[in-house]
């Protein structure tokens, strides 16, 4: 009976394991795990920036239709946002009309997408819908100014996507742009450009949007545009972009710091896919773009801008330039 006892206890130790063998066993697994979670999360970021660039050449394909029916003229505070930027009071109607003067995205998509008629709605869908792009987690800290809009920003996502304010115009001063670009009365007719797709350069180097949201601190607050005629310097639509994105211009969801590498709040707004940058161009073409790749000012400007305030451009510049 005891030979039978000791026979059996030794099948059983047989066949289990130690715990020296469980504890390799999880070792190894451990291990597994950290080498694949890593190409895991790239292979859904990849993903998530796949999306984000069908949404950006659909935002290309919709402005095209927008400057084909309206006379060749882009979306923008001197035409589309015409009379919100005129009165600061005119509530649009319609999902088609913009909910802010810098409102490039609902005179484009409004219609295809189905937007609401109702203004305040309407932010919710440009904000928090399919449009949204995936990688975009963040929500607004706070409001800017008073509230005239009728939005709680921080019930609100980040906007998934921006578009480069110089589109719309320079200075009073004979089309040609300086820093903070002053919006005048002069600006309303554009004499630069008119707000014309055939006045901007050659479509094929002039990014339409991009990703990116409103002002960002350096502190990585984010705060929301709350004025029907929209801040001067984009509203909750527009940015100055990448190209303008050093210290000293302050609020920019592209700004790196002064070697020139990405600050948290960039990573975190318009690099958002493992520091990259997606973006559309005016012939409907998107690519995506590092941080080094994503600065020449001539994607930014329409042909022949002039720089005068080189110290606020990421790339190596100087005063006097032409853009090409």
């Amino acid at each position: 009976m005891t030979s039978h006892r000791t026979t059996s206890q030794a099948r059983r130790v047989a066949g289990g394991f130690t715990l020296i063998e469980l504890l390799v066993v999880i070792s190894i697994i451990a291990l597994l795990i950290g080498i694949l979670l890593p190409a895991l999360g790239a292979a859904r970021e990849s993903a998530r920036r796949s999306v984000c660039l069908g949404h950006l050449r659909g935002l290309g394909q919709a402005v095209a239709a927008y400057v084909t029916d309206h006379a060749n003229h882009l979306p923008g505070p001197n035409t589309s946002g015409w009379h919100q930027w005129r009165t600061n009071s005119y509530r649009s109607q319609t999902a088609n009309e913009p909910v802010q003067s810098w409102d490039w995205i609902s005179p484009t998509l409004g219609d295809a997408i189905g937007f609401s008629d109702n203004p305040v709605q309407r932010y919710k869908d440009i904000f928090e819908t399919e449009f949204k792009c995936p990688s975009n987690d963040v929500f607004y800290d706070g409001q800017y100014a008073g509230g005239n809009l009728g939005v709680n920003a921080t019930e609100l996502p980040m906007s998934s996507y921006t578009s480069p304010i110089g589109f719309q115009g320079g200075s009073g001063a004979g089309g040609t742009f300086h820093l903070p670009w002053p919006i005048t009365s002069a600006l309303f007719e554009i004499p630069n450009t008119g707000s014309k797709l055939d006045a901007m350069g050659p479509p094929s180097i002039k990014m339409w949007a991009m990703d990116g949201s409103r002002y960002v601190a350096p502190s990585g607050v984010i705060t929301f545009d709350s004025l029907i005629d929209g801040n001067v310097q984009g509203g909750n639509f527009m940015t100055r972009g990448p190209a303008v994105a050093t210290r000293a211009s302050s609020g920019s969801p592209h700004r790196v710091d002064a070697n020139g590498e990405l600050v948290p709040g960039s990573i975190r707004t318009g690099f958002r896919h493992r520091e990259r940058m997606n973006g559309v161009f005016l012939d409907g073409h998107a690519d995506s773009f590092n941080n080094d790749a994503a600065r020449p000012p001539e994607f930014y400007f329409p042909s022949g801008s002039k720089i005068r305030s080189p110290s606020f451009f990421v790339a190596d510049v100087k005063s006097g330039d032409i853009l090409k």
